[in-house]
């Protein structure tokens, strides 16, 4: 993806004005629980910086968002006011968030098998064994207490035939019953593999156009950023997806440059795409993903596009360093014409704004790395989720100078995960 061709001139110029359209990931939880957070957030990395960061009231803003003023000065005094929109499909999450462990588990082994045999689970292997882990783990995990429980009652009745008593298997299955029962609970709360499988659920729906509600929000929310597009008083509309939600970010994305181009309104070297700990793959893997396809392939062709991926490699819920939008070259030699490359990928560099020690900590919580792209850091350091959108400098300009990470295989397993 090349960076805008806008004038010297403008693309030099600040950042006064800006439009954030937020997509949270596969959560139950709404704008007040993420309003709260970037409130939270904000002051502690304000401190830590040294800018003034004022976060404003939720409001709702329609049936699908809540939006919130950000006001940004600098040491210096330059000022930056940030319209900061959630969009909203938490409703939906909850509709699909099934309750009751029989639920749960049918669900999640009809869906791992389903990418076994379609062989997306091995291709994820392929491209990044840590996501192939949390993705695999959950069925694995039901599989393995299943023969547990199975070695367990085999392992009382030997004890039972060669004791010649009951009791020494009833105090076998007394004590190990529970100890199974809470290694599998602490498993579970550790890895958070209950929510890994819902998301993972509906996402292989979405692939087989199954999740209709949800393509009509996403037409919605295109809608809205063609809407926000339009307006000239702004200097950067930055549409930012966090996890299953940078999915949803490149659908919006991608569906609204077809609406510009249909409604002929002039392409726009403002619209920047920042997508964060994405899982995209789980999605454009599925054999029936073409629509998702065909939409990476969209953003790879639009010339005024700026996308930054960022992803951490210790964040074991991500697919860390992968190109999202490299599917869109399986089986071709050479680049398309027209192909103008996939996203910029850099690593947050979460070491950098943390001690040692709360470094471990942080990369030893998954649930907490995964989150760590939309909160603080101890130190000032590469990555700051509040300076990119509320401070001065447009997301093109900022990460003008980093270096895309290219070719990064630490975390392939049994080659190339190209077809």
């Amino acid at each position: 993806m090349s960076t805008p061709s806008s004038s010297d001139a403008e693309a030099n110029r600040p950042v006064r004005r800006r439009h954030v359209l937020y997509l949270g990931g596969f959560d139950p939880q709404g704008p007040a629980h993420y309003h709260a957070m970037y409130q939270r957030e904000a002051a502690k990395q304000a401190a830590v910086s040294g800018y003034t960061l004022t976060v404003g009231p939720r409001l709702r803003a329609g049936a699908h968002a809540a939006t919130w003023a950000l006001s940004w000065q600098d040491p210096g005094g330059e000022v930056c006011e940030t319209d900061y929109e959630f969009l909203r499909w938490d409703d939906f999450v909850r509709q699909h968030w099934p309750k009751g462990q029989a639920k749960l588990i049918g669900m999640t082994l009809r869906t791992t098998w389903r990418m076994l045999a379609n062989g997306s689970l091995w291709r994820m292997l392929q491209t990044s064994w840590p996501a192939f882990l949390a993705i695999s783990a959950p069925g694995l995990m039901i599989v393995g207490v299943t023969l547990a429980l199975l070695l367990l009652f085999l392992a009382a009745v030997g004890l039972e035939a060669a004791t010649a008593s009951l009791w020494p298997a009833v105090a076998l299955l007394v004590f190990g019953l529970p100890s199974l029962f809470f290694a599998a609970r602490w498993l579970q709360a550790r890895t958070q593999m209950a929510w890994l499988m819902r998301s993972a659920t509906v996402i292989l729906q979405q692939a087989c156009g199954q999740t209709p509600d949800l393509e009509a929000r996403l037409d919605e929310f295109a809608s809205r950023l063609h809407q926000v597009l339009s307006r000239p008083d702004l200097d950067e509309v930055l549409v930012v997806g966090h996890s299953s939600g940078a999915m949803l970010a490149v659908s919006v994305v991608a569906r609204a440059l077809r609406m510009a181009e249909a409604t002929g309104l002039p392409s726009s070297s403002r619209l920047s795409l920042l997508t964060l700990g994405q899982c995209m793959p789980v999605l454009s893997y599925q054999p029936e993903a073409t629509a998702f396809r065909a939409e990476l392939n969209t953003l790879r062709r639009a010339p005024e596009l700026f996308w930054l991926d960022v992803t951490a490699p210790p964040d074991g819920c991500c697919f860390a360093l992968h190109d999202p939008s490299g599917i869109c070259l399986d089986g071709l030699s050479t680049a398309p014409e027209g192909d103008l490359g996939g996203a910029k990928c850099v690593s947050p560099r979460f070491a950098q704004l943390f001690s040692a020690a709360t470094y471990r900590e942080v990369k030893r919580d998954k649930y907490r790395c995964h989150f760590q792209y939309l909160m603080a850091g101890e130190r000032v350091g590469f990555y700051d989720f509040f300076a990119i959108t509320a401070g001065g400098s447009a997301l093109d300009r900022r990460f003008e100078a980093a270096p895309a990470v290219q070719g990064f295989r630490d975390l392939q397993r049994f080659g190339s995960p190209a077809r």
